[in-house]
């Protein structure tokens, strides 16, 4: 296993096949190899591995946790969700009933589900950490001196997360906080340009949850940062057990993390308005804008839209396969229909064009979507995905989970996108972000809305070309690339989540309450 643990998946694959040729009924060569196959995105694979594994040892749990979150990848969420629940109800592992509830949440818009489900990971794995937790000594509560801030993530590299947290990093000021970052993921050349900007960077990937817990204590962390939330490498349990007075979830996960230990969640009232707060399991504290965005390096803009060129309109969808549903798929059959000579590209997670296929190619022909102008395309290094503005004039979200950090590349590029409204944050992202730039007219409320929108974009060549040649300078303008007064708002949400700790009363819960309180 050390190859996958060490993120060499294509050895990995190969010493399990070697495996498998001396003893075709070697359980745990097909369980490693289903299960590699799953971190390759390769669902189709993986399923077969898994689906093997099951028919030598009917039952194995971790083959059928594996084999549901293959299914559930495949869009067979029916068969993902009974299998989930099926193998949670008589095992007690983390990762599994984490598992559970990132399903049922992603399933369906349902708030309160998503909540019950998160809980019910909470009140198993985390909450009794925190009734354990050793007490906290704080020994300097001075309100206004300099905070240590620390934030925790996996995803401090090549991810979504840098392009939200490189621009705070470079604009945090040093006289009002001292910021440390723990390191727990992989590590590449994104790692070492955001080290430039973090005074106290710590590598921590060969510590267990016991080990970062001790340390981040002993660097008297003031204010502790989740970037990660249910994702992959994460450290939650870390802070279940109580590693800084004052613990906060930001920017990585949108779904409530169902621990007590975690104080706050940071969110603007766009994503979460006054009401929400019954959907989570933290503390909102708002500010005016919850994130800042930076670009990709590279991300050379196409002038025009292709269409003038081509003589024909590409739409193209480019979030991951897991947040595109059977319906998304019909609803995008009904705009190629009303426009025959549209063609349409499916960017997928699946990281070979062969994996692609197999994963969307029936899911793509059952919907109606004509065969001869759908193109299903794997996943494109970052490099790569910045130059499909090359080859596409309109982007499509998907509901009910929408695009994140992949609608700000998209209009970045240059291509508007066209999103469905939501209620919860994680399917209202997309639609928060467009309204936030005055896009509006691109935001739809119904599926009719939605194709309408879509339609009317592709009627309007010229209002293309226009929104190519503005939509950079409109987000330069907007408040997700104000980085430094994001980043002065940021400290200030800190120091008011500390002054409450302080005081023992969570009277600050946005920045207006918090200069209020201490005009008073």
């Amino acid at each position: 296993m050390a190859e996958v643990d060490a993120h060499r998946l294509q050895a990995a694959l190969q010493h399990f096949s070697v495996a498998i040729g001396h003893d075709p009924k070697h359980v745990d060569a097909w369980l490693h190899m289903g299960r590699t196959f799953l971190r390759l995105e390769n669902w189709a694979n993986a399923a077969m591995c898994l689906e093997t594994t099951l028919a030598l040892q009917p039952g194995h749990a971790w083959g059928q946790h594996g084999l549901a979150f293959a299914h559930y990848n495949s869009g067979r969420r029916d068969e993902a969700l009974a299998l989930i629940d099926a193998v949670c109800a008589r095992t007690h592992d983390s990762a599994m009933w984490q598992m559970r509830a990132y399903m049922h949440s992603h399933a369906g818009n349902d708030a309160q589900r998503a909540l019950a489900v998160y809980r019910d990971w909470g009140a198993r794995f985390a909450d009794p950490l925190t009734r354990a937790a050793a007490p906290l000594v704080v020994r300097d509560r001075r309100p206004d001196r300099r905070l240590r801030v620390g934030y925790v993530s996996g995803d401090l590299r090549r991810h979504s997360i840098a392009f939200f947290m490189a621009p705070v990093f470079g604009h945090h000021d040093a006289s009002q906080v001292e910021v440390h970052a723990y390191s727990v993921g992989p590590q590449d050349e994104y790692t070492e340009a955001l080290k430039t900007d973090v005074p106290h960077w710590h590598d921590v990937r060969g510590l267990d949850d016991e080990a970062l817990t001790a340390l981040i204590r002993s660097h008297g962390i003031d204010v502790l940062v989740d970037l990660s939330g249910h994702t992959e490498d994460n450290r939650l349990l870390v802070f279940a057990r109580r590693a800084a007075p004052v613990q906060v979830t930001w920017l990585g996960f949108m779904h409530p993390l169902g621990m007590k230990a975690m104080d706050y969640r940071i969110v603007d009232a766009a994503i979460a308005p006054p009401g929400h707060e019954a959907f989570y399991s933290e503390r909102l504290f708002r500010v005016p804008c919850m994130a800042s965005y930076t670009p990709p390096p590279y991300a050379p803009l196409c002038q025009a839209p292709p269409m003038l060129r081509k003589g024909h309109p590409t739409l193209i969808s480019l979030n991951n396969s897991a947040k595109i549903t059977d319906a998304m798929l019909a609803l995008w059959a009904r705009i190629l229909a009303a426009r025959p000579e549209a063609q349409l590209i499916v960017m997928v997670k699946e990281r070979t064009p062969e994996a692609a296929q197999a994963a969307m190619q029936a899911r793509v022909e059952a919907a109606g979507l004509p065969l001869e102008r759908t193109f299903v395309m794997h996943q494109q290094p970052l490099e790569q995905f910045m130059e499909l503005g090359h080859v596409a004039d309109l982007a499509l979200d998907t509901a009910p989970i929408s695009g994140g950090t992949t609608t700000l590349h998209a209009l970045w590029m240059g291509l508007p996108v066209i999103a469905m409204d939501g209620e919860r944050g994680v399917d209202a992202c997309t639609a928060r972000t467009l309204q936030g730039l005055g896009l509006h007219e691109d935001v739809a409320t119904d599926e009719d809305g939605y194709v309408a929108a879509a339609l009317r974009r592709l009627d309007d060549p010229d209002g293309l070309l226009r929104f190519r040649q503005e939509a950079r300078a409109r987000m330069l303008a907007g408040p997700l690339m104000d980085y430094a007064a994001r980043t002065r708002e940021l400290e200030q949400a800190f120091r008011s989540m500390w002054l409450n700790w302080l005081e023992g009363s969570p009277r600050r819960l946005d920045l207006d309450t918090a200069t209020a309180v201490v005009a008073a």
